[in-house]
């Protein structure tokens, strides 16, 4: 096929055509029929193209003369049948010209769009909807037009240093899918389409090198695509930008829906290999998240529900702090699709860090505290209050006994000890919630415990009837020193990292009074157990610098 501007078919030629093929309107009016029809599509479509109509209205118009078209198109019989109708060879030669005259007609329509607007390659991502809906013996033909369009519109994004057509991404992911469609002939026509695509996409970058169609070795990459998914996944990811990468995601993330088993595990497949290979470039993270959670609420028992899962580990690894702020929004207490996913986030070590890093700055804010108040006017939730500190306390019950955050809890046992006993105190003023929605903070401080190796710290506070009232507000002041001078009667082997932490909370800047309270009772009694001991004095002098004039030993304990 010539890769220059498509000519267009004349007033003349159509007049032509029905004089040559009037005899046999009888036996082919069908293809009489659908010939004129295109031939009408074809004359408003070009006329739109050099009109003055809003870009969308004009691209919703034409799309709709395409599908029509299309339409007519899959209706036609099949060549066989068309050459059945002819009485002579001459008729039989003439019936197989306007067959093969019809679907020029619809291809010289699509070469005619994209050669006006790279923009409208969309339609070819809406002629692939088209036909999986349509199991038309016209598939094969349908994408060798397709594939002849990409590859007219590769040729004509050489020499542009940049190409607007924002439906790279959608066009990627549903060619990927027909690489390994059971005819050859499809797979074939999409592999050779998928080449084509990454040559538009090299253009957005401003890579204006030889395009694959012009290399000889353009039948060994469409045969690569054919025969391995890692390839695809691969090219992808190093070829489309990190929106059109993100749209090929969210694309194949819909195909786990679909009806068709085989094109949703062929969607899991190269999505997994995808995100294996670069989710560090995929943008919008939250909005891939909600759409998970959405349909794993709408079918708790999706068939590729092991597969979504996957998809937010994956996400993990590259984007915790996205991830983890999505999964904190949403109402509390939890159901079981949320924990699965908080499961799901924490199931790798690597993130860990990160992850227990997200949840700490989630815990510095105060539940129920309206938007404007926070401290760094910093948005955590879609909600006017913040109730994000809620979720990350029962997060916490989730992700600290995992074995992959074993390390990671160490590593943060002072700062987390510390944010749940401020969360205690916050959520004993939270008058607005049910009374059971207010002790995550107090599960979590119990399961901290338990998984740093300190479960005779939590018996004994257990005796001392600890647990019963510690979010009252009478009793909570008394509670902290308890869980202090337990803590340090205990020899509990945190201590060191932990008396850092409180005399670094101790001299930085302003903070909330009841959290400079709890620092100060806290580490008091530490000191008042330890600063005794010869062999921690010389490891700990900078205390004798520490200011603690704000209260005696006996009043902090009242």
């Amino acid at each position: 096929m010539s890769t220059k501007n498509p000519k267009t078919v004349t007033n003349l030629q159509i007049l032509q055509y029905g004089m040559k093929w009037h005899h046999m309107e009888h036996e082919a009016r069908s293809l009489l029929d659908v010939y004129s029809g295109l031939l009408s599509n074809q004359s408003v479509i070009l006329a739109m193209n050099s009109s003055f109509v809003d870009p969308l209205r004009q691209f919703e118009s034409q799309l709709k003369k395409i599908q029509s078209s299309f339409r007519m198109l899959v209706a036609m019989p099949s060549l066989d049948k068309v050459k059945e109708m002819g009485s002579s060879n001459e008729d039989i030669e003439d019936l197989e010209n306007l067959y093969q005259n019809i679907l020029n007609i619809f291809e010289y329509s699509l070469l005619n769009l994209v050669s006006t607007d790279f923009y409208k390659l969309q339609i070819l991502k809406e002629m692939l909807v088209w036909m999986s809906e349509d199991s038309s013996y016209l598939q094969g033909r349908i994408m060798m037009i397709i594939n002849r369009v990409l590859r007219f519109a590769a040729w004509k994004a050489r020499g542009h240093t940049s190409v607007d057509a924002p439906c790279l991404g959608v066009l990627a992911a549903e060619l990927s899918l027909l690489c390994s469609h059971d005819n050859s002939s499809i797979a074939q026509q999409a592999s050779l389409g998928m080449c084509h695509l990454f040559d538009i996409a090299k253009c957005q970058h401003g890579k204006n090198g030889s395009p694959v169609l012009f290399s000889s070795n353009v039948e060994f990459l469409a045969k690569k695509f054919r025969h391995d998914k890692h390839e695809i996944a691969q090219t992808v990811g190093q070829t489309l930008l990190p929106s059109l990468l993100t749209d090929f995601v969210r694309s194949l993330l819909m195909k786990l829906s679909s009806p068709d088993d085989k094109i949703a595990s062929k969607a899991a497949s190269i999505l997994t290999l995808t995100l294996t290979f670069h989710s560090e470039k995929v943008t919008m993270v939250s909005k891939i998240v909600d759409a998970i959670y959405k349909q794993l609420c709408e079918n708790c028992f999706h068939n590729m529900k092991c597969d979504m899962l996957g998809v937010i580990t994956l996400l993990t690894r590259t984007s915790p702090k996205k991830v983890i702020f999505q999964l904190m929004d949403y109402p509390v207490p939890a159901d079981d699709t949320l924990i699965q996913m908080w499961q799901a986030a924490g199931s790798e070590a690597t993130p860990a860090p990160r992850v227990l890093k997200t949840i700490l700055l989630i815990l510095k804010g105060k539940p129920g505290e309206m938007e404007d108040s926070l401290t760094e006017k910093k948005r955590f939730s879609l909600d006017a209050t913040n109730m994000m500190p809620l979720a990350a306390s029962q997060a916490l019950c989730t992700f600290l006994p995992l074995g992959s955050y074993k390390k990671a809890v160490v590593q943060f046992f002072p700062q987390l000890l510390m944010a749940l006993m401020f969360q205690v105190s916050y959520s004993s003023e939270l008058s607005l919630m049910l009374k059971d929605r207010t002790l995550y903070a107090q599960d979590a401080l119990r399961v901290l415990l338990n998984c740093s190796g300190l479960q005779q710290v939590d018996i004994i506070l257990t005796k001392n009837s600890f647990w019963d009232h510690l979010s009252e507000e009478l009793y909570h002041r008394y509670r902290v020193y308890l869980l202090a001078k337990i803590l340090s009667d205990c020899n509990f082997p945190q201590f060191p990292e932990t008396l850092h932490y409180l005399y670094k909370l101790s001299v930085e800047g302003p903070r909330r009074s009841e959290d400079s309270l709890m620092i100060v009772i806290f580490l008091t009694e530490l000191c008042s157990h330890f600063l005794s001991l010869s062999k921690f004095k010389s490891k700990f002098q900078f205390l004798i610098c520490l200011p603690l004039n704000i209260g005696s030993h006996q009043y902090l304990r009242s």
